[in-house]
């Protein structure tokens, strides 16, 4: 028997539900996604149980998350161990068309390279210069089923119990097109008074918080979280959860109309609200 099939046996018996949906955990999940990081370096304890339901039926979101989680178009800092390439060329295996969808049309391109001031060198197209991109649906699903996902691994790991079924996950997030215009994210601002704990996350001493860090607050009670997570200089988003069923949904018009200015706004999970 190898040592990864007594980690797992031993992480299975002290971890016996999945964390995800309650059911009998029969495999362990890493959350984020293992390939976002780069040099096959990421977090230590992120690891969760999992059916094989929620393991295997996120994978192909897994691979979207890890390549927009490397799309860096601020500092370059995105594709240090040169997989981003064939990160991409497996996307557009899965999603043909998905490339061709984010291409902003030339009069798109060529208003951000304004906004930006960038101008094409000779030869080139505003197309070719713009790191203006759009989202399609199949980006906005991913990150909608990654951000429910990692709301509940880390309620789980500060819990030891599943985010239930009948509480509420809503979400808001947003690409790095505020960084580029104000060098920060608003919701962030918003919220930057509000308590909670933000480890440093890192793996054999080395930190890796320039490509994931959170901040979780999560009431006395552990009924109420608010999370807020970044990946690099891609995206961000904020992940506000009640475990008490309908309270949290009273409260959705004016988180609505709070964080309207900053991005997609999504239910996540609720019984009553589509």
């Amino acid at each position: 028997m190898g040592a990864a099939t007594r980690h797992r046996q031993k992480f299975l018996k002290e971890h016996s539900v999945c964390a995800f949906c309650g059911a009998k955990a029969t495999s362990i999940e890493h959350c984020p996604p293992r390939a976002m990081f780069q040099f096959r370096q990421w977090p230590e304890g992120f690891e969760f149980p999992s059916c094989e339901a929620c393991n295997q039926g996120t994978a192909n979101h897994d691979l979207l998350i890890a390549m927009i989680a490397r799309m860096d178009p601020i500092a370059d800092q995105g594709n240090l161990d040169g997989k981003l390439a064939g990160i991409m060329k497996n996307a557009s295996k899965q999603h043909p068309e998905l490339f061709k969808k984010m291409m902003p049309s030339a009069n798109e391109a060529r208003q951000h390279n304004r906004e930006f001031r960038l101008q094409p060198n000779t030869g080139q197209t505003h197309q070719e210069v713009s790191s203006a991109v759009k989202i399609p649906n199949e980006l906005h699903d991913a990150v909608c089923i990654f951000a429910r996902k990692l709301a509940k691994s880390i309620f789980y790991q500060e819990t030891q119990t599943p985010f239930p079924a009948n509480g509420c996950l809503i979400s808001n997030w947003f690409t790095n097109a505020q960084l580029l215009s104000t060098g920060k994210y608003l919701v962030f601002d918003i919220l930057k008074e509000l308590g909670g704990l933000a480890p440093a996350l890192q793996r054999t001493g080395k930190y890796l918080n320039n490509q994931f860090e959170y901040k979780l607050s999560l009431s006395t009670e552990k009924d109420i979280l608010v999370l807020q997570a970044r990946f690099g200089n891609s995206f961000g988003f904020v992940v506000f959860g009640c475990t008490i069923e309908g309270k949290l949904e009273s409260m959705v018009n004016k988180l609505r109309e709070q964080t309207k200015e900053n991005g997609p706004f999504a239910i996540l999970q609720s019984t009553t609200l589509s």
